[in-house]
């Protein structure tokens, strides 16, 4: 019996490589070209010595882009704010450092940054630099964060500028994007629109769960009415809560529980708004911290641990989560667990 030889596995393409945008070694065309992926912005080259080589791939999506760039030189960018979209980035290699008014970020292959929209800063590209980005449509990420999360209808979104890839819950993240830029390279789904738009929503959930962020809370409340939670919350509330007390260990959604309570899921937001004064989602989450503390107060080896209990129970931020947790029950998840270990 004879066996013919595997073919010898295709080269990976570099990232976006069939979609150049912009290949010049010309300052000004620089300039204006970057400013039709990115906006406006100032750029210097450092050193007299030091030539541009600048290397820019884009491929536009629905709500977001995606990028590679490089510039063969050490260059001061400074593009004063963005308007009307979040810039996620990490280098593959080399460095950046991103200058905010409230941080400063040294990024690398291992710490991303995150710029939010309105946000002054200001960075310099290493010479040796090529880094991934993506271009996040501000609409989009805060009206899916509204379906999310009601209350946080209006709020602009002010997310925290340093991203440590190495951590759990960035590592997923750092996962799915590294799988869709070798989709965006060399894949398909892409080019279906209702997968891509599947795709991006996706990603943009995940962003919002495992990367803090502050909410522009006091802007909401002027336009949003005071209402009473007192009242008696009528039959559809008290179906969707027996069902989310059934289900919690299912991967819900809101469409999902309002069809289950039998009304549209702007009735069932409504609804546990005016008669209990927060969302479904908020009472699965509390739910859910009710799961973990019983988990953690009755571990089922002496090998569980604070973030396997979270991770099942859909906690994928553990700052975030540990936040949460000890404004519930008064204390961290790990003293939980250490008392009822020992």
């Amino acid at each position: 019996m004879s066996f013919s030889p595997l073919p010898p596995k295709k080269a990976l393409a570099a990232p976006l490589a069939a979609f150049p945008h912009l290949l010049s070694q010309d300052l000004d065309e620089v300039r204006q070209q970057g400013a039709r992926v990115f906006c406006a912005h100032e750029l210097h080259v450092v050193g007299k010595q030091q030539r541009l080589n600048t290397q820019l791939y884009y491929r536009p999506l629905r709500h977001i882009g995606l990028g590679r760039l490089s510039y063969g030189a050490t260059v001061d960018i400074d593009p004063g704010a963005l308007d009307n979209f979040y810039l996620l980035q990490w280098p593959l290699r080399g460095t950046e450092t991103i200058h905010t008014s409230q941080a400063l970020v040294q990024s690398s292959p291992a710490t991303g940054s995150l710029i939010n929209p309105g946000q002054r800063f200001h960075m310099r590209h290493a010479a040796d630099s090529e880094k991934l980005f993506v271009r996040i449509d501000r609409q989009a990420l805060e009206r899916l964060a509204s379906q999310w999360q009601p209350e946080l209808e209006g709020m602009g979104l002010q997310f925290a500028p340093a991203l440590p890839l190495s951590t759990p819950a960035l590592a997923s993240l750092r996962n799915m994007l590294d799988w869709l830029f070798r989709e965006a390279t060399d894949g398909a789904l892409l080019e279906q629109p209702l997968l891509a738009a599947q795709l991006e929503e996706t990603l943009l959930l995940t962003l919002l769960q495992v990367q803090p962020y502050q909410a522009d809370r006091q802007a909401a409340a002027l336009r949003r009415p005071a209402q009473s939670a007192t009242a008696a919350a009528p039959a559809f509330v008290l179906r969707a809560e027996e069902y989310m007390a059934t289900q919690t260990h299912e991967a819900l959604t809101v469409s999902h529980i309002a069809q289950q309570a039998g009304v549209s899921t702007r009735s069932l937001y409504a609804g546990f708004q005016k008669h209990r004064g927060y969302s479904p989602m908020d009472y699965l989450r509390q739910l859910r911290l009710s799961r973990v503390h019983a988990d953690l107060c009755h571990p089922a080896s002496a090998h569980t641990s604070v973030t396997d209990v979270a991770l099942r129970w859909g906690f994928g931020h553990m700052g975030q989560f540990s936040a949460a947790y000890k404004q519930r029950f008064g204390e961290l998840p790990s003293h939980t667990l250490r008392r009822a270990l020992a």
